[in-house]
């Protein structure tokens, strides 16, 4: 979803007014990145919208002629980017061969693969194509085996007010799945002929599932639990979606090369931490008892044999390793006011106990006061928490990180307007202008931005990162030089 860019002259005074001179000088001595730096600091000085795409596409022009030369390939498109090696050497980059002005959709896509954590699963009834909420109040506290109060059950679960929501999505709305005892739910009848054609769920469901292979999947739910390994039961799903590519008529390296190959990894056993409970002999346990259940769980998938070999999983749990998505979905419930109205302090706490394990473990103070009880985070619209679940999304496993982003990751589920069909889907939006060539960068961890380097560092080491990015790297410069002591003249004292 777009956002207006603020008015000229706001992070500026006006630009340079020799500007395009030095941007032609720099062009004609092909020196690119000057030029980007030329032209990026015309735009954030009030440059108009017309000037700044006509240089840009001189720019693009010229950056294209030159990887023509030195750097032909563009490993990959996604809608306005481009794959290409980073400049630095440090593996792969997504790149705008183009201007894109501030607010711009950059792609948007549904993920390969993606889950409800099974912590999450727990405490929040979702749709399983899409993860939206579904049901009421009522509902939703039946699902987690709580008494829910009288009158509860006004209280629907909606994206949207009734007079705007779109047609096929009714606030409280409960699709159930067509598989013979299967107990996915769906927001829609489009989400639920989505997922029983073209998701995991068109294999995974129970109904669909012989009684071993589905014993073999509740398993290795089992498995990623007791190991805090949710990943493995994202395995089953990644394959899963692999299958149906097969299914689908492609060749079994090219869905290996869409699915796996393509993207960074390493073998997960080499990824292991220092903890002493992760080690690689323990991932490699791990992997010995997931093995066995994914051959049990796609026994009947003649499809999925050649997807099965030992090394490609551990290579694939190594690319969820380090290049996955975090889900993180707004609960409605929490946008309701009434919903404290239907709740005692005593269903509050324990609404709040079995969403225990979901609370982000931040390091940042709160901006905020925070609620003093469970029953007033409800008063405050703070008590259910988000619903999480992990996914790879194939642009997004691109995007290099940086303490300041140039631009936002989003989710849209089915309901919402800015998604292409029902499913979860993912997309980025920039933060400012960028120009041709400029690298697409994220924030892995949105709560780092603006932040001191130490505390963006600490959160970052929390995620196995230690961030080398521009702005850190610019701050350990800065911090590393003494402060100069200004005399009564305004001259530095010597």
């Amino acid at each position: 979803m777009a956002v207006s860019a603020p008015p000229a002259g706001v992070l500026g005074m006006g630009p340079d007014p020799n500007w395009i001179d030095n941007f032609t000088t720099c062009i004609f001595k092909q020196d690119y990145d000057t030029a980007r730096e030329v032209l990026r600091s015309a735009i954030a000085r009030g440059a108009s919208t017309h000037l700044a795409e006509q240089y840009a596409k001189v720019l693009e022009e010229f950056l294209t002629k030159r990887d023509e030369v030195e750097n032909p390939v563009a490993l990959a498109r996604f809608e306005e980017c481009v794959v290409r090696e980073t400049s630095s050497g440090q593996g792969r980059g997504l790149y705008v061969p183009s201007y894109q002005t501030w607010g711009a959709q950059l792609w948007k896509e549904r993920p390969l693969a993606y889950i409800q954590s099974p912590g999450s699963r727990k405490c929040v009834q979702v749709c399983c194509a899409c993860l939206v909420p579904v049901g009421s109040l009522a509902s939703q506290l039946k699902y987690m085996n709580l008494e829910p109060p009288p009158g509860s059950e006004k209280i629907l679960l909606s994206t949207y007010p009734d007079e705007v929501c779109p047609d096929g999505f009714c606030p409280g709305q409960v699709i159930a799945c067509d598989g013979n005892d299967c107990s996915e739910v769906f927001c829609s009848q489009s989400c639920r002929s989505w997922a029983l054609s073209e998701s995991s769920h068109a294999i995974l469901c129970k109904g669909r599932l012989g009684p071993k292979s589905w014993s073999a999947l509740q398993s290795l739910e089992l498995l990623a639990i007791e190991t805090d390994s949710e990943h493995l039961l994202l395995l089953a799903h990644h394959v899963a979606c692999m299958t149906l590519a097969r299914r689908s008529g492609q060749s079994l390296e090219a869905v290996k090369d869409r699915f796996a190959s393509q993207f960074a990894s390493a073998p997960w056993d080499s990824l292991a931490g220092a903890d002493d409970s992760d080690t690689p002999e323990e991932r490699r346990r791990c992997m010995s008892c997931a093995i066995p259940l994914l051959e049990t769980i796609f026994e009947a998938e003649d499809l999925a044999s050649g997807l099965l070999d030992s090394e490609l999983l551990s290579n694939i749990l190594g690319t969820f390793e380090l290049v996955n998505m975090c889900i993180s979905l707004p609960h409605p419930l929490n946008s309701h006011a009434d919903v404290a109205d239907y709740l005692t302090e005593e269903l509050a706490e324990a609404l709040a106990k079995m969403q225990e394990p979901l609370q982000s473990d931040s390091e940042s103070e709160p901006e905020t006061e925070q609620p003093t009880s469970p029953w007033a985070s409800a008063r405050q619209g703070q008590l259910f928490e988000n619903i999480i679940g992990t996914a790879l999304c194939e642009a997004l496993a691109f995007t290099n990180h940086s303490c300041l982003p140039n631009c936002r990751i989003e989710f849209a589920t089915a309901s919402q307007p800015e998604a292409k069909g029902p499913g979860l889907w993912l997309y980025s939006v920039t933060r400012r202008p960028l120009v041709p060539g400029d690298e697409v960068l994220m924030a892995y961890v949105p709560s780092v931005v603006g932040q001191p380097l130490q505390v963006r560092q600490r959160k970052m080491q929390k995620f196995g990162f230690t961030c080398h990015c521009r702005t850190c790297e610019t701050d350990r410069v800065l911090e590393s030089e003494p402060v100069p002591v200004v005399t009564s003249s305004g001259y530095p004292q010597p």
